[in-house]
């Protein structure tokens, strides 16, 4: 008899699914927009052919992990320390991560007096919902932060 009373009400709370959301149980492939299509670009960058430079300015007083996807392996810059990573193939992606597990608030621009670089400065961050720790330059030149 129980089985019969749960099975019913196994019963009346599909037939009840299906009535309030019809059509939930059947799969729909989920398609994901490009980056350019779901932010705003930080900045835009005049690319060198398929290739960028990215200049990267610490100033925080902490070493910051950093590596170029693809082109570099993990490198450490010194707290007020600067490095010009040259001729990166677009697309590309770039991580960093404070060594001392502080907040990073990234700024990029294209370097006025430099045609095809980004200047990235990595600056202490108070607030998580500024902390950022990749950037990516599509090759349209369009420039994200993640």
């Amino acid at each position: 008899m129980l089985k019969q009373i749960g099975l019913g009400v196994l019963a009346a709370t599909i037939a009840v699914s299906s009535a309030i959301a019809p059509g939930l149980s059947q799969t729909k492939p989920v398609i994901t927009p490009a980056p350019e299509a779901q932010f705003v670009p930080k900045t835009q960058v005049t690319l060198n052919g398929n290739r960028v430079n990215i200049t990267l300015i610490n100033k925080t007083n902490a070493a910051i992990s950093y590596q170029a996807i693809g082109d570099t392996q993990i490198r450490s810059l010194p707290g007020q320390g600067t490095v010009t990573l040259q001729g990166l193939r677009v697309p590309t992606t770039l991580t960093f991560d404070r060594q001392d597990f502080g907040l990073l608030n990234v700024t990029p621009k294209q370097a006025e007096t430099k045609p095809g670089t980004i200047e990235v400065t990595l600056d202490a961050a108070t607030n998580l919902a500024v902390d950022r720790t990749t950037l990516r330059v599509e090759d349209n030149g369009s420039v994200f932060l993640y």
